[in-house]
């Protein structure tokens, strides 16, 4: 009976993606198992911890349809949405009335972005460290000259959470919970400027700023 029992063990150990397999093996098994899917929809919580005391609480939902569109909608404390259909990145603001058309967002946070788009490739990433936890794996990764970033999966690697610190030691850490690989509709991905809301226009080559009509 025990010799049983240990034989079932070694094969479910041997089953596991983690059976003989190096912290970065691990890594890239788990980005790429996440950047298989054509999309997926999550419900969010962003906290932000600032160097000196006090914080941010955020709330949102975010949804991804590979490649180049995704939605991320913050609705507590206040509402914010991102939108990319796929030719533009759209930021709108309704408090300030007001439409940022973007270039991208990378230059917020490369690795991250990457990451929800399908575009964080092995041959880009640096792995810098890796701790086990009670659900699965979290990884201190680099992408280029970018800061480190802790990428977080569960035992099944689905991405539990995304931790990043910035220069002036800011906290920034979202939770993800609910997802769901369904691919989310096209519309999901479409904006049309309110009425009456003033566009800047920040891409790069094109800036100036205009009203909707």
């Amino acid at each position: 009976m025990r010799r049983l029992c240990l034989l079932l063990l070694v094969q479910m150990l041997a089953s596991s993606p983690a059976w003989g397999m190096t912290a970065r093996d691990m890594l890239l098994h788990a980005v790429h198992a996440f950047s298989a899917s054509r999309g997926f929809s999550c419900t969010f919580q962003q906290e932000i911890q600032f160097a000196g005391g006090g914080g941010q609480r955020y709330v949102g939902r975010i949804d991804v349809r590979r490649p180049g569109r995704f939605r991320w909608e913050y609705r507590k404390p206040y509402v914010q949405l991102y939108v990319a259909d796929g030719r533009a990145i759209w930021h709108y603001e309704p408090d300030l009335m007001q439409v940022q058309r973007l270039d991208e967002l990378d230059a917020v946070d490369p690795v991250v972005m990457s990451l929800l788009d399908g575009r964080l490739h092995e041959r880009d990433l640096v792995l810098i460290d890796h701790e086990a936890t009670k659900l699965g794996h979290r990884y201190m990764v680099r992408l280029g000259k970018a800061p480190p970033v802790w990428l977080e999966f569960d035992a099944e690697e689905r991405l539990l959470a995304v931790e990043t610190k910035d220069a002036l030691g800011h906290r920034n850490r979202i939770e993800f919970f609910g997802c769901s690989l369904q691919l989310p509709p096209l519309q999901r991905f479409r904006f049309s400027v309110p009425e009456g809301v003033d566009v800047v226009d920040v891409r790069a080559n094109n800036k100036h700023e205009e009203k909707a009509q």
